[in-house]
């Protein structure tokens, strides 16, 4: 069964967290499992000068579908703790395009809740 949770035990990740730079930044991780095994992560950051999570970085064995809920994972975590806009990096940015979380270049959303709320919406038998 898939599950996308945080990880306590971002050490697992030390490597990929100091070759972000993001030693000094109080990353956190999400892990995407199925059965246990790891099939992708997410790995971000807050801006707490700015107001907003960034999403540094993310593996998802090109399943688009599982780097989506990779994201959303980590909007809802973020939103639950009262943040309502995120910055993607560069390196997913034709991926988050093509999900609808950003519609220009600049690698923002602006209204997480507008994503979270999105499936109310949805004509797809929900």
């Amino acid at each position: 069964m898939l599950q996308i949770l945080q990880t306590r035990n971002i050490e697992l990740y030390s490597e990929k967290i100091a070759g972000l730079g993001l030693e000094d930044s109080f990353p956190s991780v999400v892990e995407a499992t199925d059965n246990d095994a790891v099939i992708g992560i997410g790995i971000y950051h807050m801006d707490f000068e700015n107001g907003e999570v960034v999403i540094d970085y993310c593996e998802w064995n090109d399943d688009i579908l599982l780097l989506d809920g990779i994201i959303r994972s980590i909007l809802f975590l973020v939103y639950m703790r009262g943040i309502d806009k995120a910055r993607f990096s560069e390196s997913i940015k034709n991926e988050c395009t093509k999900l609808g979380f950003v519609k220009d270049d600049s690698l923002r959303l602006d209204k997480i809740s507008d994503v979270l709320d999105g499936c109310k919406h949805c004509k797809c038998g929900s």
